[in-house]
Order: C-alpha cells, then structure tokens, then sequence
C-alpha cells in the first residue's frame, strides 16, 4: 500500500486483531513484519509459533507496487525465485474497468520479477463497456461543474473549471433520471499476468520480461443500430430486466417508439470482470468461473461498489427514427498520464441499400488530455 494513511490503518487493524499474526497477539518489538523465510514451515509464522487455521500473518508493506525493488523483503523476494508470489489480488477496478490504472499497476508489478511464472491473478481480466445514454439532467450536472473551482483547497481565489474542462471530464454517476438508449457494447479487454514463451539466461520462462514493453493504449469504434435498443437496460444501472424486453418486444416497442427520435446526452461506461477461472482440464465441463459486473446484460445482482462512468457529449445529438449512432473512444497515454479521448456521429442506417446519410457529429473530446487526465 502506498497510502501512507492507509498503511496505518492497515497496521491499525494488524496490531489489534490476532487473526491478522497468526492467531497470536501482536508483538511490535518482532521481527515478524520484515521477515520471510521461504523454507520455513507453512503452518508456522516467523517465530515458529503454530498459524491457528481460519487466520494469516499479514505482513503491511508501504511502497508502491511498481517499485517494489525498494522494499527490502520484496528485494529479497525477487532475488530468490521460490520466495516469489504465487497469487496477486487487487482491488484496482473503476467503473470504466482500467480507469484507475489497473493495468500499468499491475503490469508494474510484474516488472519488477515479484511474481513466479505461474502466479494467479485475481482479477484475472476486465472488459469495457459503453452505450448511450439519454438524460437531460446528467448534462445539466456535468454543465453546472464549469462554474467549480478548479482547485478546492483555495476556494473562492481558484479560478472556475469552465465548459471545455467540465464537459471534457468523465463522471462516476449514480444514473436515475436517465435511459440507456440501447445494449451495452464491448471496446476493449486487459488480462494479467503476461504470459511469456521466451525463457531468460537461467532456460527459464520470465514473467517479469513477459511484462515489458506493454502498450496499454486502445481504440474502439462501435455502432448502435435501432436494433440495439432495447428496453430492459433501463437508466443504464442494474440488471438487464428481460420481463421488460420481452414486453417490449410483444408490443413491437424498444427502448422508445422507432417512429420517435431520441437525444443522445453521451456515453455510459461500465465493466465486466472474471476474478478467476479454473483452467480447462480443472472444468471437466462446468462453468468454474466467478466474476463480477456492472454492465447491465451481465450485472452483479446486490453489488454496490461501482457506478457507471458518464461520458459527456458538449451538444446532444438528436437520433432519427432508424439511425445509427457511431462512438469512437481512445485511451491514451504519455510518459506520466492516461487519459480518453471520445466523440460520435449519428447517421441513416443504410437499410435497404440506401445510401448512408450523416445527420450530425459531435467535437473530439478531451484531445491529448487537455481537461482530464489520471497521473502515473
């Protein structure tokens, strides 16, 4: 944990909780926290005390995880290849899946040789996903963030965030008044850990060199015809409601009448994730899998964690009856940020041979991260 508030929480937690040493009560004055002994017995701690089943011995290390050759115990670690790490859990999930870094962390990580060869992910890969979205009153909130400070800490004397910097900014949005104009649709997917088929100097495979040289940046272009809109995804939040599909369909209805235009507010952006699946030769035919979602076609039924990430268009595109809506999004990177870059089209759909029509098309948003970004 790099946090340094965190880390004395977590050592909070560690010195009033036996089940987090072993069993045992905390001792500050051990050695405990610094040592790791790879021949050790597994059902012993540091001091040869027996671990009691159902607890840990937990060690808190406070550095980056991308620069875990600072520490001294994951140095040792990575030195000697039988004390590496078998499995990596995180919890570095956004609502878009990687909008909070988790591949250059992880990546990261495995760069630096911390991990065996064999080592497990959890989770083991995520998905983007996007669909338009129609609500007045998200734009209206994302417009209202213009008149914001920039900087909070200097309050009244920090200058306003302005239109170009809160329309350009992507928003984490609890959706209500909203509606999620058509299905869900995959842009891009990050799994982990790298797998290597090159072997080292020593005639081993290297994770850490399987990790190098990765380039995290992606596009999606995707279109939404009006046979995508469908009237179960609701405001985008919460499971796919397939009673309200299916009535919609017996009625011959989607998401709106398709002799009615809709108004395209901008983009809902959400993730799917497999924390872990059981090798083929484990399934023996079954679905050994767990994962966890908030992409309404795959939503996770009672799981609070994550909202939708809105992505704002500055002007609302009208779609007519028919029509298709076009979305490219880019994530990108430089040295020490990442950041997206969107923007969409609507046109005739084409039907029937007839040649395609462009009604209208937004602005590039956010080009070179020039109002949103997350730093490195």
């Amino acid at each position: 944990e790099k946090n340094p508030s965190a880390v004395l929480y977590l050592k909070s937690f560690k010195a009033g909780d036996p089940s987090w040493n072993g069993g045992h009560e905390y001792n500050p004055s051990s050695a405990r926290d610094n040592f790791f002994d790879p021949n050790a017995d597994a059902n012993e701690d540091a001091e040869g005390q027996i671990i009691i089943p159902g607890t840990s011995n937990v060690i808190i290390i406070g550095c980056d995880m991308r620069e875990a050759t600072s520490h001294p115990l994951l140095k040792y670690m990575i030195q000697n290849p039988g004390s590496r790490a078998e499995m990596v859990v995180s919890e570095l999930l956004g609502s878009f899946g990687d909008n909070e870094l988790s591949p250059e962390c992880l990546d990261g990580v495995q760069q630096c040789g911390v991990l065996k060869e064999n080592c497990v992910s959890i989770p083991q890969s995520y998905t983007s996903f996007i669909a338009p979205v129609s609500s007045a009153r998200l734009h209206s909130e994302a417009k209202n963030q213009a008149s914001l400070p920039i900087n909070s800490n200097e309050g009244p004397a920090s200058p306003s965030s302005g239109m170009q910097r809160a329309m350009e900014t992507p928003y984490v949005v609890r959706t209500h008044a909203a509606s999620q104009t058509h299905l869900e649709k995959g842009c891009w997917t990050f799994s982990h850990p790298h797998h290597s088929d090159v072997s080292n100097e020593s005639g081993e495979c290297s994770s850490a060199e399987a990790a190098r040289d990765i380039n995290n940046d992606r596009c999606a272009h995707l279109s939404f015809t009006d046979r995508d809109r469908n009237a179960g995804v609701g405001c985008g939040y919460g499971a796919f409601d397939t009673d309200v599909a299916s009535m919609s369909t017996a009625l011959g209805v989607t998401t709106s009448s398709k002799d009615t235009p809709i108004t395209i507010h901008g983009f809902l952006g959400s993730f799917h994730s497999v924390l872990y699946e059981s090798p083929p030769k484990l399934k023996k035919g079954k679905d050994r899998s767990s994962v966890i979602s908030i992409a309404p076609s795959t939503f996770s039924v009672g799981m609070f964690s994550w909202f939708p990430l809105y992505f704002p268009l500055k002007s609302p595109l009208l779609v007519p009856p028919g029509a298709t809506v076009n979305c490219s999004i880019w994530r990108r990177s430089d040295d020490g940020r990442v950041w997206y870059e969107w923007c969409a089209e609507v046109e005739s759909s084409g039907d029937y041979g007839e040649e395609r029509t462009l009604w209208s098309v937004s602005s590039m948003h956010n080009p070179g991260g020039r109002s949103y970004h997350v730093r490195l």
